[in-house]
């Protein structure tokens, strides 16, 4: 199951939603202003992030600004409850599953959310529309 954290619904929220329902892809949405994050879930946020405080960050966000923080020169624990404190410090939205996270809404990265089956199914009928007759004969692994 995908998870999809926001907290404002900006038009990059509103696309991974609409993207998200087109691939039926199964998510659960929070929003994090109304439902806060814990500790854990940030420290499980954080330990998906692949290039750290960069792809959950957002350093020109007013708020970012407002608290005068450098994310590179903080602790994990200062981090954490910066978060917890000001939410908004975050990209916007946040999709996550048990193993791939992503900030913002990238068509090009996105489809790492659609199952491995899904894809496969995808891609045997779009070579069976590039080469009618042949496409079937095509075996992804």
């Amino acid at each position: 199951m995908v998870h999809l954290y926001f907290h404002t619904n900006d038009p990059s929220k509103r696309k991974a939603v609409k993207w998200l329902v087109e691939h039926d892809v199964i998510a659960s949405q929070r929003n994090i202003e109304n439902e806060p994050l814990t500790e854990d879930e940030v420290m499980h946020l954080l330990s998906l992030s692949i290039d750290g405080t960069d792809e959950l960050i957002s350093k020109r966000s007013k708020d970012t600004k407002a608290l005068n923080m450098d994310p590179d020169q903080m602790t994990i624990k200062e981090l954490t409850a910066a978060i917890l404190k000001t939410p908004h410090i975050l990209k916007n939205p946040i999709m996550f599953d048990k193993h791939k996270l992503m900030t913002g809404f990238d068509l090009e990265k996105v489809g790492m959310f659609v199952p491995k089956k899904l894809r496969k199914l995808e891609l045997s009928a779009l070579f069976a529309k590039l080469t009618p007759g042949n496409g079937q004969n095509i075996k992804l692994a």
